[in-house]
């Protein structure tokens, strides 16, 4: 009885998709693609495994994540504190996509309507190539990047009622989104839902967030995939009152965010005398932060990497992050414990090393490049960080 149901149930689905048993593979692929749309069927070989990505502008993040940056065609949470540097990091990002794009565009949704363009420009940012969106209205922004859509009661055929940005993205005509290829919305956990909207003032609702973001994150991802851009949502950290083990620390969106995500990055600053950057006058103008990978789709998770910020200019000493990456892959030798090999040249000491290796732009953009074709795979590391060859000493080598 129950083979005859999984037979009539077969047939039915057949039926549906217009198709017999005796349609040949690419009878049947035609009417897959029909049915469910262009890009919906893939054979073997025909998946790429290797992914678009924005670089952080951190070379030690974009490393650690495993691809160079983040995704395009997924979608990105950046996490953490207070002035732990998110909204930093996601500008960086915007920068590094308008450099590697010249003609492209970016949107900044301001939720928290703290966008300060001087501030943007300050960290190198084209200010006149970055939309900007100001409103925390939740269905407002969601309706405004996946549209409307609507349900013929006769055919129950799904239809667009209202395009949205992402729909422009796909089709590529309209000028002012058809160049877009990353969003970033400041911040999720001030997202305004329709059900905190229409209560009344002081009333409290339960998880609205998690209930609003679990129906129509199912919408964006897919979309977000089609139009392969990078999205970023911004989030913040709060305490699980009432956990006594493990990591108290929680961000607003529920399950349906974590698992929507493809990449899950939690920052916070590092503590301590030596991670502070200050200026001549002794002012704390800069810190060093650590970024924590949650989760990663596209490489491997639980990894971590810190970097330095100057408040007003963003990530600094990227130099010295490729550098200590050439040292960890082998492409910069160290004879002893204390002296580099740079440019055939023997340095003493890491900042001279550093130093001589920062002065010329080139050599540095040409290790940056065969750092990320080591870490894409494309080459081999020529020596580990441990191996490390130490120099002979004539007085020990003449006692036999």
């Amino acid at each position: 009885m129950a083979t005859s149901r999984r037979r009539h149930l077969s047939t039915q689905i057949l039926k549906e998709l217009g198709m017999s048993k005796k349609m040949s593979a690419t009878e049947a692929e035609r009417e897959v693609i029909k049915f469910f749309g262009e890009d919906t069927i893939f054979f073997d070989g025909n998946i790429s495994t290797r992914y678009d990505a924005i670089s952080t502008g951190s070379p030690k993040l974009d490393e650690a994540i495993g691809i160079g940056g983040i995704p395009m065609g997924r979608i990105t949470q950046l996490a953490g504190q207070e002035s732990s540097g998110k909204t930093m990091l996601a500008l960086s990002c915007i920068k590094s996509y308008l450099d590697q794009n010249p003609e492209n565009t970016a949107l900044f949704i301001d939720a928290e309507y703290t966008y300060d363009p001087e501030w943007a420009k300050s960290q190198g940012i084209d200010i006149s190539r970055v939309m900007v969106i100001k409103t925390n209205d939740a269905k407002a922004i969601f309706q405004g990047l996946i549209g409307i859509t609507s349900v013929n009661s006769n055919t129950k055929k799904v239809s667009k009622k209202m395009k949205g940005i992402l729909d422009h993205i796909i089709e590529g005509v309209d000028p002012r989104f058809k160049d877009l290829g990353i969003i970033v919305l400041d911040s999720i956990a001030v997202l305004n839902t329709p059900l905190e909207i229409a209560a009344d003032i002081g009333k409290a609702n339960m998880a609205p967030i998690p209930r609003f973001l679990s129906t129509e994150l199912k919408k964006l991802t897919p979309v977000v995939a089609q139009a392969n851009v990078a999205f970023v949502g911004i989030n913040q950290v709060r305490v699980n009152l009432g956990q006594m083990f493990g990591d108290p620390t929680t961000s607003p969106g529920g399950k349906a965010l974590k698992h929507a995500c493809s990449l899950m990055i939690n920052m916070g600053t590092v503590f301590g005398s030596d991670s502070v950057i200050k200026n001549d006058s002794g002012e704390k103008i800069g810190h060093t932060v650590r970024a924590k990978i949650q989760k990663n789709k596209v490489g491997a998770p639980f990894r971590q990497a810190e970097y330095k910020v100057k408040y007003t200019k963003g990530i600094v000493n990227a130099n010295e992050e490729i550098f200590d990456l050439a040292v960890k892959y082998g492409l910069i030798h160290r004879p002893t414990n204390q002296s580099y090999l740079v440019n055939d040249e023997k340095i003493r000491g890491r900042d001279n090393a550093i130093r001589t290796f920062s002065s010329d732009p080139s050599i540095v953009a040409s290790y940056d490049q065969k750092i990320r074709s080591i870490y894409l795979g494309d080459e081999e590391p020529v020596a580990n960080i441990e191996d490390i060859t130490e120099e002979s000493n004539p007085l020990i080598d003449a006692i036999e």
